[in-house]
């Protein structure tokens, strides 16, 4: 295991996915690339360097016997090893890969709105799946022109893992600036795009990752997250192919159910990076008991992240508390801040320290400027790269913030993605905008709200979900911690979304909440008296008026599971206010005195 200090060894020299499977499987094939532990923690199949580049051949033949190199090719399969073969099968082949949620429950009528739409946008000819193909049959059902496609299965003849197939036809000479895959957002904010990921992107953001949290060839990623999401595919698995490392992975459903089989595949496996956005963590708080962390050894884990979401500094606090007694030091935490556009990781904290947070003024953040000293937290995600450019924009004029100013964060480097599928223009004022008025480009805007202090970022909020009422900005994830904390019958992290609506008078800020029983030891007071909803009304109207000043229009308090969310967690504040004003949103019946158990939220989106 490296230590803090470590000189990390050299990058790679290949220069696209398809030459470093090569440069593994020659320099290192009998490593164990991954380990899959299929009911997160019995241990399954093990696949070697050498396994992932035969298996990746054999079906990167039977790819190109089927479309040809810069075809788009849905990968639509939740089995943790043939989702790693398609992949790696696209970039031998030259195949654009498109990775998907697989449309769970198949009837869902927006998850199949999504993926028909993705399949149209991109123009798909080719479907990878696995099992026996039974998907396709389902997907006839609700999504014919789909079912029409071309479909491979990934496991029936070639591109199983451990066959030893006859040299296959290669594609033409994949080159860095060629499309690795297109990575769709997740429509928190907007209708999912696709980003356009080259090798050359995918290769120098590992090498961010790598040399900001320092890691190399000896560590053991250990992950739950979903490989269609980007935290998961490149944060987790391409970083420990990237590495020439090996990783322990393990179907998402397995950490929901029982969020202590990530930290005991920590212990099993020796585990020195894992990371989740800030719900995960949250989890392993509130639902680990103490008889399953008495069980626990967590001193290997020496690089546990938190992205995809904004970063709590009170969820790290209680992470670190709980899990100190078991081994675990607060130093190993870091904060990552990125997005699609930018391949997966923007900026993130240092190594060998805990995030830095600092308390600010919240009025005069409200205003635009960073004013230390005040009630309000915020968490710094690091400091800008060498390779990184970044720089806080006035989003209107596109010139740059005075210091200390609040403005759009603009990110400029190598690993920036390349556009938006299809949507040139989109792409234009995105990925290619200049700064006034010497026209100093090009960057990435990446609609994020953020100031930079004693040259660390911090961000404060995302551009087009503030909400402001009487002249005011207010940062929508401010408003959702203060109703977390307001009552314990409010459900954590999560599960709360502030936005504001448009009304004859100005706007009014609307509050949709889920509420249920509270569970874990800690709550166990709390869980025996069930509130009034007029009690969880006043204790969140009072809370946000003291803390912010602002008084709530509109308070729904729903079920468990009621307010949208990604597939990663975002809460789709979008989507949610699109809900409440069709009147979708039912509240829910206090008849919460039923038996305590934990709901856990239904996850849209695509990402």
């Amino acid at each position: 295991m490296p230590s803090q200090g470590a000189e990390l060894r050299s990058s790679p020299q290949s220069s696209t996915i398809a030459e470093l499977l090569s440069e593994h499987a020659r320099e290192r094939g009998s490593k164990v690339f991954c380990t899959i532990l299929s009911d997160g923690s019995q241990e399954g199949p093990s696949i070697t360097y050498a396994d992932l580049d035969a298996a990746a051949r054999a079906l990167a033949a039977r790819l190109l016997d089927a479309c040809a190199p810069g075809d788009r090719a849905l990968i639509l399969e939740s089995d943790i090893a043939d989702f790693v073969v398609a992949f790696m099968a696209c970039q031998r082949a030259g195949v654009v890969a498109v990775p998907l949620a697989t449309p769970t429950p198949i009837g869902s009528a927006s998850r199949v709105a999504t993926l028909r739409a993705i399949a149209r946008d991109c123009a798909a000819t080719v479907v990878l799946t696995g099992g026996r193909g039974e998907l396709r049959a389902q997907v006839t059902r609700f999504a014919p022109e789909i079912a029409a496609l071309h479909w491979i299965v990934i496991g029936s003849t070639g591109g199983t893992i451990g066959t030893a197939p006859d040299p296959p036809r290669e594609a033409a000479c994949v080159r860095p600036d060629d499309l690795a895959f297109l990575q769709y957002t997740s429509g928190s904010t907007s209708t999912p795009k696709g980003v356009m990921v080259t090798h050359e992107a995918l290769l120098r953001n590992a090498r961010l990752q790598a040399d900001g949290m320092r890691l190399d060839a000896d560590d053991v990623v250990v992950s739950w997250l979903p490989l269609f999401h980007d935290m998961g595919l490149i944060g987790k698995v391409l970083q420990t192919f990237y590495l020439g490392a090996s990783a322990v992975l393990m179907p998402p459903m397995t950490f929901v159910q029982r969020p202590s089989r990530w930290l005991a595949a920590i212990t099993r496996h020796g585990g020195t990076v894992a990371g989740a956005p800030n719900f995960g963590f949250d989890l392993c708080v509130r639902r680990v008991y103490p008889q399953e962390r008495a069980e626990l050894d967590l001193s290997s884990w020496r690089v546990a992240f938190s992205g995809a979401e904004p970063v709590r500094p009170a969820t790290l606090d209680a992470f670190a508390d709980a899990y100190r007694p078991h081994g675990f030091e607060a130093r190993a935490l870091f904060a990552a801040y990125g997005l699609a556009e930018n391949t997966l990781i923007t900026t993130v904290s240092a190594a060998g320290t805990r995030p830095r947070t600092l308390r600010v003024d919240r009025a005069a953040l409200a205003a635009g400027r960073l004013t230390p000293g005040g009630s309000q937290e915020i968490v710094g995600v690091g400091i800008p790269a060498p390779e990184r450019r970044l720089e806080i924009v006035d989003p209107d004029t596109c010139r740059r913030c005075p210091p200390g100013s609040v403005g759009e964060v603009w990110a400029g480097g190598p690993d920036v993605a390349a556009g938006y599928w299809g949507r040139p223009e989109e792409s234009a004022l995105t990925f290619a905008a200049r700064i006034a008025p010497d026209d100093d480009g090009p960057f990435l805007r990446t609609g994020d709200l953020g100031v930079l202090h004693d040259g660390e970022l911090f961000i404060t909020g995302r551009l087009k979900d503030l909400v402001i009422v009487g002249g005011r900005n207010h940062y929508p994830q401010d408003l959702e911690a203060t109703v977390e904390a307001a009552h314990p019958w409010i459900r954590g992290i999560g599960g709360c979304a502030a936005f504001a609506v448009d009304r004859d008078d100005g706007e009014r800020l609307v509050i949709v909440s889920e509420v249920s029983r509270p569970t874990g030891a800690w709550a166990a007071d709390a869980a025996d008296a069930v509130p009034s909803s007029t009690e969880i009304d006043r204790a969140v109207r009072s809370a946000i008026s003291v803390e912010h000043g602002i008084a709530v229009d509109d308070l729904v308090l729903v079920a468990p599971g009621a307010v949208p969310r990604t597939s990663s967690g975002k809460v789709r504040r979008r989507a949610c206010r699109a809900a409440y004003e069709a009147g979708e949103l039912r509240p829910a019946p206090l008849s919460l005195a039923g038996p305590a158990q934990e709901h856990e939220p239904v996850r849209e989106g695509v990402e």
